[in-house]
């Protein structure tokens, strides 16, 4: 098995160029995600209640903070894929879209064969420079409109629903003591009690509220900081993992592996290649 990720940034916000095999376990992102399958092992995302079969006609569209799980191959045999973070802000000024509404109606994205090509044509592209230059962004920033026209496309034609907003001012309160504490190992008993819930209330109406579980949500905040730090920081990777609240570098290598399909030392890699 051969894992391997390069990472390229632009006004788009970042894409990965991901050669991976292991499955990723139930997570989130702030950015909206496109998964593109390309080569290899293709496997099975979960986005939210829908399952999606990646393959040459069908690519991923994931919106901010939804909760996404891919399962790959039994055997080991890594698959090969273009996974786009985008800057919902960006998208949704580029579509003239408000606010409140997300990026994807749906998960599943059928791809005309001319679509996929130049997803082919990107991957030769980007593997043949360090970093993106003003052209490549046009071209990347042309390509994800056309993924998104066909989003757009593969919907139902009906009213987008709207993304969710957190009103109750409890679950808002746990968020903050979250992002202040993201550094630290958590009780979630204690949260609850912070906010005033029992912890079964406390969760039921903490994914009522956000369509996540307090734990995936946490996990997030926590990949972030972790990219952060693994992207910035030159501290070597047990200070980072301690610096998250993890007891052993291994715990930590295996949690960032679980969410992004590589270890971190190869993300470090990866990002300071094209600082």
């Amino acid at each position: 098995m051969t894992e391997a990720i390069r990472l390229y940034w632009g006004r788009f916000g970042h894409v990965s160029v991901l050669n991976v095999a292991s499955d990723f376990v139930t997570h989130a992102h702030v950015e909206a995600h496109l998964i593109i399958w390309l080569e290899g092992t293709a496997g099975e995302m979960t986005i939210g209640r829908e399952t999606v079969l990646l393959g040459p006609g069908t690519a991923a569209g994931i919106n901010s903070l939804q909760p996404h799980s891919h399962v790959l191959s039994q055997d080991g045999t890594p698959g090969l894929f273009l996974a786009f973070y985008i800057d919902p802000d960006w998208a949704r000024r580029r579509r003239d879209l408000p606010s409140s509404a997300p990026l994807f109606a749906q998960a599943a994205i059928t791809l005309e064969p001319w679509l996929h090509q130049a997803a082919a044509g990107l991957l030769d592209h980007l593997t043949d420079n360090e970093s993106i230059d003003d052209v490549a962004n046009y071209e990347i920033e042309r390509f994800i409109d056309s993924v998104l026209d066909a989003a757009d496309a593969s919907a139902p034609q009906e009213p987008r629903g709207r993304v969710n907003t957190v009103q109750d001012f409890r679950v808002r309160k746990a968020i903050q003591l979250m992002k202040a504490n993201v550094c630290e190992r958590i009780s979630f008993d204690d949260v609850a009690r912070s906010v005033g819930l029992s912890r079964p209330h406390f969760f039921a109406l903490f994914k009522e509220q956000t369509s996540l579980t307090p734990n995936v949500y946490w996990n997030t905040l926590r990949m972030e900081e972790a990219v952060r730090q693994l992207q910035w920081s030159h501290e070597p990777l047990i200070s980072v993992a301690c610096n998250l609240g993890f007891t052993t570098q291994g715990n930590f290598s295996r949690f960032f592996r679980d969410h992004v399909g590589v270890p971190p030392t190869l993300y470090r890699e990866a990002a300071r290649a094209v600082s």
